[in-house]
């Protein structure tokens, strides 16, 4: 034994073994723990909760919007926290359940090869009854239409619009509005825009459903415009032995849209309309003429002028003593009207053809006779005489009255 002992082949083997027997306790102990990477469980924070239930008649009014989800698995994707949204699922189920609180406890779908656990595992949801209510669609004009122009009352289809929100809220609901851009608008809007429902101090009820989501709009836009006197344009002389004894339109104003500085132009003025010829017209007639659009004028209303008149056979009156008037004299000189004797005469008598109610109210107030002596120098001329009446289109001279008369022009110093 003791030989054994101090023999160094002893001592060798004995060190072997010693050897062999560590090796096996080191590999037997790694092979039996679990690595700490496997069996750590892997938190992931804010995963979605859904709530499944009757959207038909309720709204969820209350909910945890996320919950934690622990989960263990060999599976490296677990482990590295790569886990697409479309392979799982962690809702709570209230397809049971009617209006109020409710605690439910959360259920999940996937994650088929891991442990999984749910902070918290059950939640509370408030489930609130639907209300319907109705309300007028007003519509919310933003911006300005251009300088100049007017936005006139908008046209709302449908006019009327149906709101569900929580019963709590239906109170809330003070407005379903309409918003349409009318920013330097120069022509008629129609647009379709979505609706959007509002609380009293304007602020939008995100968790109203409104029924339609849309609506068509229209917003008339007018341009500038004035209301001036028509002034129909009679042409021509009605045929012999014929008078005009009135003339009626159904409207003696119309409304003229432009460009701010035509319009101004038109404010004091008559707007030109129609035209009729009288050359040929020998009994009563009714005529609808379209009132002319001239240029630069954007749109006249009416579009039509209804135009009445009446037609009498003629009949004359004399006038007398209807003062002759000199015009267009240059200041250093004189005229005077001369008889066909030689004499000075200032007067002249002649006949008016008319109708019988037209001629019974013409006094000599009604014409002027004027001599248009313009640019002539001194000498003697036959100047052609202008008969004016204040009733042109319902009065003119006989035919036998004069038409020119004898004027003698002389210089003021001679």
């Amino acid at each position: 034994m003791d030989k054994w002992l101090n023999s160094h082949w002893f001592a060798r083997a004995i060190a072997l073994m010693l050897a062999i027997m560590m090796w096996m306790v080191v590999n037997l102990e790694m092979d039996s723990t679990p690595s700490t990477e496997t069996s750590r469980p892997l938190l992931i924070d804010d995963i979605a909760l859904h709530v499944k239930y009757d959207s038909e008649r309720y709204y969820v009014v209350k909910q945890p919007k996320t919950v934690k989800v622990a989960l263990e698995s060999n599976n490296p994707f677990y482990r590295h926290n790569i886990l697409p949204s479309d392979t799982y699922e962690v809702y709570v189920d209230l397809r049971d359940k009617g209006a109020g609180t409710h605690k439910v406890p959360v259920q999940y779908k996937g994650w088929e090869d891991a442990k999984v656990g749910i902070i918290p595992n059950v939640v509370e949801v408030t489930l609130e009854e639907k209300k319907t209510v109705e309300r007028e669609v007003t519509v919310e004009m933003l911006g300005q239409v251009a300088q100049g122009y007017t936005a006139g009352e908008p046209l709302v289809k449908p006019f009327r619009a149906l709101v569900r929100v929580p019963e709590s809220q239906a109170d809330r609901v003070a407005a379903v509005k309409a918003s349409v851009d009318v920013e330097g608008a120069t022509s008629p809007i129609k647009t379709t825009v979505p609706l959007k429902v509002v609380d009293k101090s304007g602020n939008v009820l995100q968790t109203a459903e409104v029924i339609p989501l849309t609506v068509e709009v229209s917003v008339p836009v007018t341009s500038p415009y004035v209301k001036v006197p028509i002034k129909l344009n009679l042409t021509n002389e009605m045929p012999d032995g014929y008078s005009l004894a009135s003339v009626e339109m159904n409207v003696e104003e119309v409304t003229v849209y432009g460009p701010k500085e035509v319009i101004d132009a038109l404010k004091t003025s008559t707007y030109p309309g129609p035209e009729i010829d009288l050359s040929s017209i020998t009994s009563d007639r009714v005529l609808e003429l379209k009132i002319p659009v001239l240029e630069n004028i954007v749109n006249v209303e009416p579009e039509y002028l209804k135009v009445s008149l009446k037609v009498v056979p003629s009949t004359t009156k004399r006038l007398a003593k209807i003062p002759i008037r000199i015009s267009g004299l240059s200041e250093n000189m004189k005229a005077r009207v001369l008889s066909p004797d030689g004499q000075e005469m200032s007067t002249i008598d002649f006949d008016t053809v008319g109708a019988p109610e037209v001629l019974q109210q013409l006094g000599p107030e009604d014409v002027q006779v004027v001599a248009d002596v313009s640019s002539m120098p001194a000498g003697v001329y036959e100047v052609t005489l202008n008969y004016i009446f204040n009733q042109p289109d319902y009065v003119k001279v006989a035919k036998t009255a004069p038409k020119k008369v004898t004027v003698e022009i002389t210089n003021k110093r001679s």
